[in-house]
């Protein structure tokens, strides 16, 4: 670790963590420097929000785990052997990734052989975020795209639930004219790209692509050609993988392309029997048992959670429908990844436990789902969105 830091998580090395920690495993499962790679590469591109080195924050995860009497010493030994196993994407590393994306999209969708072509890409190509999070900022950023604020190059339409919105003002008549000449050209273009920074569990993104399926038709029936949709995805792990595989055979032929910067296979789920996370088959049994522990004790009762339990369809016990990862990138950690790497209790809590990655929650609390699902349904079956569009669609339509 960096020179002049304190070390910790108790007080010295002769306490009973340490005494029994099985040091051929530490040497065999190549901890010291896991940490160390760890460590270099949050110096580099620090996680979000926080001063504090990594393994810092993971002594105090540790020390938190510590303080409860009915946490065996060998699921304290595995916390750390998880730890030592982060899977860090440094900003570097996914920027990178969208200028691979990025020329995948062009060389092998829009056929543009020359950078002249590549800057021109706006004008055929129409971008969702999975996510919308100022994604087609940095992918336009990133590879010099020049234009993405220009109306008629690129609708303000980021994301899948945004073109629900639009679609549905086609019957107000106060907002009729807007979402017609928002949806014009966006029906025109021959390409819709979804960005995606991560798709882990697949489940986002299989929701989203199953709604732009039901636009492409909305499209097809006004009078366009139906527009190629194509996913660029940062990070695909092989659950989501199977998600997309699974509506490509429900889609015409060549009606969606998909391109991965990063693929994660399931040997990086801690569940799947086959882990390369951890050999040592005892460590991993007990890291297995810690994760339920985890659960039981802090996630299942925990109200802020309520949705994300309910979506997932279990107690979190490894992460967010069982994806079982110990993945983090630089801005937030995601809840695909195990609790133990994200969770932090409440202040005010009587028992404190903070994870070395703790994250920003887009949704928390035990608010009902959102109504996007039943805005689709009424649009994919709605004829008067279909004639609301098709008379001011002729000069757009192929």
């Amino acid at each position: 670790m960096r020179y002049g830091d304190s070390y910790g998580p108790f007080s010295d090395y002769s306490a009973p963590f340490w005494e029994s920690i099985d040091v051929s495993a530490i040497s065999d499962e190549h901890v010291v420097s896991k940490l160390h790679l760890l460590d270099n590469l949050e110096v580099s591109s620090p996680y979000r929000g926080t001063s504090v080195p990594v393994w810092r924050r993971i002594w105090k995860s540790l020390d938190c785990l510590d303080h409860f009497s009915d946490v065996p010493q060998e699921w304290k030994h595995a916390a750390l052997f998880l730890f030592a196993n982060t899977v860090y994407l440094p900003q570097v590393l996914l920027n990178d990734a969208w200028r691979a994306l990025y020329l995948e999209l062009c060389e092998r969708e829009l056929g543009c052989d020359s950078v002249g072509a590549r800057q021109r890409i706006l004008d055929s190509i129409h971008i969702f975020e999975n996510d919308p999070s100022a994604m087609t900022g940095t992918f336009c950023h990133v590879n010099g795209l020049e234009g993405r604020l220009d109306n008629q190059r690129l609708q303000r339409v980021e994301g899948v639930d945004k073109l629900a919105d639009v679609l549905l003002d086609l019957l107000n008549p106060a907002k009729r004219d807007r979402a017609r000449a928002m949806l014009v050209p966006l029906f025109a273009k021959p390409y819709w790209v979804i960005l995606v920074d991560k798709s882990l569990s697949g489940h986002s993104l299989e929701t989203d692509l199953r709604r732009l399926a039901i636009a492409r038709s909305i499209a097809e029936k006004v009078g366009f050609k139906p527009p190629k949709v194509v996913v660029l995805c940062q990070v695909l792990t092989s659950k989501a993988v199977d998600a997309i595989q699974a509506i490509v055979q429900d889609l015409p032929a060549g009606a969606l392309a998909w391109y991965c910067a990063v693929l994660f296979d399931d040997r990086h789920s801690i569940t799947h029997p086959d882990s390369t996370l951890i050999a040592d088959v005892a460590i991993r049994e007990s890291a297995l048992e810690l994760c339920h522990w985890f659960s039981a004790r802090f996630i299942k009762s925990d109200s802020r959670l309520a949705r994300m339990r309910d979506r997932s369809g279990d107690d979190l016990e490894f992460g967010y429908r069982a994806c079982g990862l110990t993945l983090v990138d630089y801005s937030n950690c995601p809840t695909d990844s195990l609790p133990i790497f994200w969770y932090a209790t409440e202040p005010t809590a009587e028992d404190i436990y903070v994870g070395p990655y703790v994250r920003v929650h887009s949704r928390i609390g035990n608010q009902s789902a959102e109504p996007s699902s039943n805005k689709w349904i009424d649009l994919e079956s709605n004829q008067d969105i279909v004639d609301a569009l098709r008379d001011s669609a002729q000069g757009g339509a192929s």
